[in-house]
């Protein structure tokens, strides 16, 4: 199966260009991440630096690599709905289940393995920014370097790619099952059994409002309360993104109860299509839960350290940083989405054209498009900001004795502008050029 994997990719450039581009920025993150932990652990590092040095990147590299996880498993699931007849075919010369998955998955280590030379270059030279960061705001001393050495780095690269073959095995499950008679539409229509994904999803959620809540047994002016507070918001996002089959039946259920929305074709089509083909709506709902449950909450928790932490304190000190990561972790979502909203509307090409064909226009088509994205954001948003609310109630709890400053409305509004109009702007673009190329 290795040789037809490695052959396979010439005739998949665009899903192979997609994973090589999440995997690019995944492993840029993580070994940036491992370089921060290798100059911590270096001999010259001082001993009042190397515990902040060695604790800051394994924390943050936690939730970093458990994002980049996520995306590689929504990715691979993306690009393998346009491959259902392909895998039928192999199914039907007598290709197993896990023969298969192994495909996807030698497939997937390959492009990971060729996006781990940019992506650990770009590494070294974000931790590097890192590191001069976080000198600049006199947590470490001036004369701390960095010193990343080569074999956390390639640590880095190897934990990617071994994240990148998870999810290749997980993310191929359903479609490599799938009967090869069932017909080519069998992925389209909602998954059966999802018993396991939904206790998956409450542990995930509860194990990050277990973090969250033992700020309220901590110190209040101890660095430990951002320490739990913020590994709480990327486990309740996560475990709310294995939702998406859930979210999405609850923007069709709005539809289903606002009789205006469905008043004209194109939110009459939309509505049927988050019916009838809801996985063509999960990338979305998976990525914009994610950015607002992390991005809002982070910025949350770091509003209320500025207004009510102890002056100078460490987590006051650390706005800065935690600025930036939320940015990096955005830019990496952005990308990740960007990549599953070309993939899932590109394939949509002769569905447009059917469209046109029997009467609809290219303007109805592009409403309909951006119907079904609207929906999803508007769940997305509504989902990622409960979650990021309950994971810093705690934290806003114990820094002022009252849940009020967790409400702060910017941190939630601006994260959901964002997030929204990334989502929103790459369809339309994708949108129009693929509805004029289909109904040429």
């Amino acid at each position: 199966m290795t040789g037809l994997a490695l052959r396979s990719l010439a005739h998949h450039r665009v899903s192979a260009i997609a994973t090589g581009l999440v995997a690019t920025a995944g492993i840029a993150l993580v070994t940036a991440m491992a370089g921060l932990l290798g100059t911590g652990l270096a001999d010259a590092t001082a001993a009042a630096d190397r515990a902040f040095l060695v604790q800051f990147p394994l924390i943050l590299g936690g939730w970093v690599l458990a994002i980049v996880l996520f995306a590689m498993v929504s990715t691979i699931g993306v690009a393998l709905q346009g491959r259902a007849g392909e895998i039928a075919g192999l199914r039907l010369i007598g290709a197993t289940p896990p023969q298969v998955r192994a495909m996807v998955a030698a497939e997937t280590v390959a492009v990971t393995a060729l996006a781990a030379v940019p992506g650990t270059a770009l590494g070294y030279l974000l931790g590097a920014g890192l590191l001069a960061g976080i000198r600049s705001t006199g947590l470490i001393a001036d004369a701390t370097a960095y010193a990343p050495g080569a074999g956390l780095l390639l640590l880095g690269a190897l934990l990617v790619l071994a994240a990148a073959a998870a999810a290749a095995w997980l993310g191929s499950r359903a479609v490599a099952a799938r009967s090869p008679v069932a017909g080519l539409g069998a992925g389209t229509g909602r998954r059966r059994g999802g018993r396991g994904r939904r206790t998956t999803a409450l542990v995930v959620v509860g194990a990050g409002l277990a973090s969250s809540y033992t700020v309220l047994a901590v110190d209040p002016a101890s660095i430990l309360t951002t320490a739990l507070t913020g590994p709480g918001c990327v486990l309740v996002a996560v475990g709310l993104c294995l939702l998406a089959p859930e979210l999405v039946a609850l923007a069709d259920f709005a539809f289903d109860r606002v009789p205006r929305l469905r008043a004209h074709a194109p939110g009459h089509l939309a509505a049927r299509n988050l019916a009838a083909a809801p996985e063509r709506a999960r990338p979305a709902v998976t990525f914009l839960t994610l950015f607002v449950g992390v991005a809002a909450g982070t910025l949350g928790m770091q509003g209320i350290e500025n207004e009510f932490g102890a002056a100078g304190s460490d987590g006051q000190v650390l706005a800065a940083i935690n600025y930036l990561v939320v940015a990096l972790i955005a830019l990496f979502m952005a990308i990740a989405l960007s990549n599953n909203l070309v993939a899932s509307i590109a394939r949509r090409a002769p569905e447009f054209a059917s469209m046109s064909l029997i009467g609809a226009t290219a303007g109805q088509s592009r409403r309909m498009l951006l119907g079904e994205v609207a929906a999803s954001a508007i769940v997305s948003a509504a989902a990622g900001g409960l979650g990021a609310l309950v994971s810093i109630l705690p934290f806003a709890i114990a820094k002022t004795g009252g849940p009020a400053a967790a409400f702060a409305p910017v941190p939630f509004v601006l994260t959901v502008a964002v997030g929204a109009g990334v989502t929103l702007g790459v369809t339309a673009v994708v949108g129009r050029r693929t509805i004029r190329a289909a109904t040429a």
